[in-house]
Parts: structure tokens; C-alpha cells; sequence
């Protein structure tokens, strides 16, 4: 009996390892369809952000699906409400990010990440040196940015020091609507102030998890095959024994 045992154990840990190696496949087909759909709206030409309603009505249908599409947008920077994004890297350099919001002709405003800036603290930042003109022709990429987790505004003085610009989590803050993308500069060096680098385009690859199927696969051979050899070595072991 604990000849069979052993191996409806060994069958059991077999399933599930094989079950988990089908649900890493699954994450990687998702992953290979978002990496197409980013691809492709890569590819497309920019269009110009106007307000909310009519941007998404007239360009781009949903929400979601403006992520990742280059953009242009025209309007006035608001200096004295821009956001620092701190705790940042970029090729492991600690630093900040700058968002400005940049009001448009109707009234709204979208959050422009106008670059990133080289900080110790990846907090500590001067923004005087920073300034451009107030006026701005911009093009970047839209982004969907969501906060990894629940954070407070302060309600303090600006500029806000915020682990994430999240327009969701930070509209309250401002007198007037924020659109729900933020807009990452993208322009070549010149087109933003001096000291401000370009953040990188997110790149969205396949992950680990073909490498993670792999190994569950494998533990499922291994759970499998073990299984069955004790099993012959226990019902060796019990002939003896009789």
C-alpha cells in the first residue's frame, strides 16, 4: 500500500507541475500578443492629443488602447505644479523623473514626462535649472501609468515629491481635468531643458516565462520518474520482506 501511495504522490505533484507549466505558456502567448500590439502601435503615425472626449471618440476608441501610440500635443507648461517621480533608475544611475503638466487649448491638461535627472537621494532636485519655454510643441509616446500601489498625495507645497505619476492618483491635486495618459518626451537632445535626460521607452520582451515553463515541465518529469522508481523500489522491498 505505500508502494502506491508513493506513487499517486508522485502523480499528483506531476499534475500540478504540468498544470503551472501550461499557465507559464499561457503568460507567454499574452505576453508575445501584447508585445505585437506595442509593436504595431509603435509603427503608427503620432497622432495629437486634444481633449479627453473628442481624443478618444475621433483617434483612438478606448482608453487602453492610446498606450504605447506616439503622440503629439500642443500647450502651455505649468511650472508651478510639476511632479518629481522619485526612487527612478536608468541604467542603474539613481535619479527622478520631471512631469510637467502641459494645459491644453481646451483647458484640460496631460502630464509630459519631460525627462529624468540624475539624483543621489533619487529624491533631492533642482528644479530652477530645469525651465523651459512655457509654450511646447510635444512629441513623446503616450503611457498608461498606474501606481504599483496605494500611495498619499501630500497635501504640501509643490512641487509633490510621489512615487508614481499616476494621473488617476494625483487629479485631485490640480485645478483643472488631467488627461488619463501621461505623454514621455521623446524628441531628440535640445527639445527639453539642458540637464534633462530622455527617459527610455519601456521594452516589452517575452519575460521568463518560457524559461519558467521549462522548469515545470521538467519537475513534472522528475516528480513523474521519481514516483514511478520508488514505487519499483518499494514493491521490491516488500517482496523481500514476504
Amino acid at each position: 500500500m505505500r508502494a502506491y501511495r508513493v506513487l499517486i504522490v508522485g502523480a499528483l505533484a506531476a499534475a500540478v507541475c504540468v498544470r503551472l507549466g501550461f499557465w507559464q505558456v499561457t503568460r507567454l502567448h499574452q505576453r508575445q500578443a501584447l508585445r505585437a500590439t506595442v509593436e504595431t502601435r509603435l509603427r503608427q503615425p503620432p497622432v495629437e492629443v486634444t481633449g479627453f472626449a473628442a481624443f478618444r471618440a475621433t483617434t483612438l476608441g478606448t482608453t487602453d488602447s492610446a498606450a504605447y501610440r506616439p503622440a503629439v500635443a500642443r500647450g502651455v507648461f505649468d511650472f508651478s505644479r510639476q511632479v518629481v517621480v522619485v526612487a527612478r533608475a536608468v541604467d542603474q544611475v539613481p535619479g527622478v523623473y520631471l512631469a510637467t503638466p502641459l494645459r491644453l487649448a481646451d483647458g484640460q491638461a496631460i502630464l509630459v514626462e519631460r525627462g529624468w535627472v540624475p539624483s543621489p537621494d533619487a529624491y533631492t532636485v533642482r528644479l530652477d535649472t530645469l525651465r523651459e519655454a512655457d509654450t511646447a510643441w510635444v512629441t513623446g509616446i503616450l503611457l498608461r501609468v498606474t501606481a504599483s500601489r496605494e500611495f498619499a498625495v501630500p497635501d504640501t507645497t509643490w512641487p509633490m515629491h510621489v512615487p508614481s505619476d499616476d494621473p488617476t492618483k494625483l487629479a485631485r491635486r490640480y485645478p483643472y481635468p488631467l488627461l488619463p495618459w501621461v505623454l514621455r518626451r521623446t524628441e531628440g537632445a535640445g527639445a527639453s531643458a539642458p540637464g534633462l535626460r530622455p527617459i527610455p521607452v519601456p521594452v516589452i520582451d517575452n519575460g521568463p516565462h518560457l524559461s519558467y515553463a521549462i522548469q515545470w515541465f521538467a519537475f513534472a518529469t522528475i516528480a513523474a520518474v521519481g514516483s514511478v522508481l520508488l514505487f519499483i523500489r518499494e514493491r521490491g522491498n516488500g517482496k523481500r520482506e514476504t
